[in-house]
């Protein structure tokens, strides 16, 4: 009683679009309106062409049964329970031996032959045919998904010696999760030099795309939190052959081996980018409107990722606001970032583009997000996308400016030069209500803090010169290019498995 409480509750919070159904409610959906538009059709039949038809109470009331009684004899037959994982022909079994059953419940209350005839003829043929066809589709991984699922396994954070995954990983253990981290170490591997004594600390050194060691970090995971790939606009431009590979086909190929190996729950980080351009504040229902080939990528991806999900794999996707602050690797190809480096080195600040709107968050709320995700209850953000961010971190890049003008012109004094950017359309303001009401996040972090927080590091002398490549997304770009049109290191990445 109590899980069915805890479901509904769920249920209701997720809202009832069609990208919230799980995979299971979309199979009741569809057998509920097969079975009421077969229910249609025969009582349309028999007032049409039955001599002596049933009364019109007893078809109405057929065809408002149709559905309850197909759904809840499909139930009674394990299709959405014990056999819901079974293979094709156990489970056309099933539906077929729930059809005849409806049906004879039909014929008695219609007392009409003609109606059940043409009833069970139009209804089981697609239900049954579609679970062949699915059979079909997800046969090579069911055996797999069987055996390999592993609840109690660790979180795989994939980039996670990362600008975001460094956080995502410190969050992660901070709640008790064991975590593994697959990466390669573009960066270098002192990023992860924190957690390297955490007895639930693992590091797989690797590529995403090279199918040998994605197998080896993915064995017995329990959940994948996948951030690897390119970010930003500019890294984007440097090669969109490259870009396409890494953010859509290896982002395929991870869901696809995760699936495969009874992984439970897929997180994965797409961007607000995808929203474009907007005169209001969007939300997770607001159209999308990519003005770069970077947030065209993350739209094939969620879309991707989101449909036809196998069941018991529960895929969440995560669009970061702009994120901005300290981290074990340093980046300032970050507006925020940038505008700090440039304040305490420079003391000037370069800004272009001074009315867009941008959402910003921390990159430590960020990891605090993709924790309370893993850590909450499955039915709540199964197939769901949540904006990642707070409504109080919505701002102009020029107010951005005169934030790190406040806060660095404590210790120096500040300049401001302003620039338009008619190449750059990106405008828009972000609504986070969603998570905020589903998950209960927000945002820890202000502007004025994280802000803070980079200029005592500069001060210390954490960071070295802010124009470095090492800081920079797009230099360690055209590095990894070279590497991806190398034609060993391809052979390499795509070279069968040992047996």
């Amino acid at each position: 009683m109590r899980n069915a409480r805890t479901y509904v509750s769920a249920r209701l919070r997720r809202g009832f679009g069609l990208r919230s159904l799980g995979p299971n409610e979309a199979r009741v959906l569809f057998d509920a309106a097969v079975a009421f538009g077969a229910a249609v059709v025969a009582a349309l039949e028999s007032s049409a062409f039955v001599r002596h038809a049933p009364p019109g109470a007893a078809l109405v009331a057929a065809v408002l049964l149709a559905p309850v009684l197909a759904v809840a004899l499909t139930a009674a037959a394990g299709v959405y329970g014990r056999f819901r994982s079974a293979s094709g022909r156990v489970k056309a079994a099933c539906l077929a031996s729930a059809d005849v059953l409806t049906a004879a419940l039909l014929g008695a209350l219609t007392r009409d032959p003609a109606f059940v005839l043409v009833w069970f003829a139009v209804a089981a043929p697609p239900t049954i045919l579609a679970r062949l066809l699915l059979a079909v589709a997800h046969g090579s991984r069911r055996t797999a998904v069987n055996i390999a699922v592993n609840d109690r396994g660790p979180v795989l954070v994939i980039g996670g010696a990362g600008y975001i995954g460094t956080h995502a990983v410190e969050q992660l253990l901070a709640g008790g999760y064991a975590v593994r981290v697959l990466d390669r170490l573009m960066y270098g591997q002192g990023t992860l030099c924190d957690f390297e004594g955490n007895p639930r600390f693992e590091f797989v050194e690797g590529d995403a795309a090279d199918i040998s060691k994605l197998t080896v970090a993915m064995r017995g995971a329990s959940a994948v939190v996948h951030l690897a790939g390119l970010v930003g606009d500019p890294a984007c431009a440097v090669d969109p052959d490259f870009t396409r590979h890494t953010n859509i086909v290896v982002t395929r190929m991870v869901r696809t081996v995760a699936a495969s190996m009874g992984v439970r729950r897929f997180v994965f980080a797409s961007s607000c980018s995808v929203y474009g351009v907007s005169d209001a504040p969007v939300s997770e229902q607001s159209a999308l409107n990519p003005v770069s080939l970077y947030a065209q990528t993350k739209i094939d991806s969620e879309r991707e990722l989101l449909t036809n999900v196998p069941d018991g794999f529960y895929t969440t996707v995560l669009r970061f606001a702009t994120v901005f602050g300290h981290s074990r690797r340093p980046r300032f190809d970050l507006v925020g970032n940038l505008f700090t480096a440039q304040a305490v080195n420079d003391g000037v600040i370069t800004v272009i583009g001074p009315h867009q709107w941008r959402p910003f968050v921390h990159v430590r709320d960020l990891g605090r997000a993709i924790a309370a995700v893993i850590s909450a209850d499955a039915a709540i953000v199964q197939n769901q996308i949540f904006n990642v961010g707070d409504e109080r971190l919505n701002t102009t890049i020029l107010q951005l400016a005169e934030t790190v003008k406040s806060v660095v012109g404590e210790i120096r004094p500040v300049t401001i030069t302003v620039t338009e950017n008619p190449d750059d359309v990106r405008n828009y303001a972000v609504s986070f209500e969603k998570i905020r009401a589903i998950l209960g996040f927000r945002a820890e972090v202000s502007l004025e803090e994280g802000i803070r927080e980079m200029v005592r590091h500069h001060r210390a002398g954490s960071y070295e010169d802010y124009h470095r490549e090492a800081y920079s997304n797009v230099a360690m770009t055209r590095r990894a290019v070279e590497r991806f049109q190398d034609p060993d290191e391809a052979a390499h990445l795509y070279a069968p498995l040992a047996r």
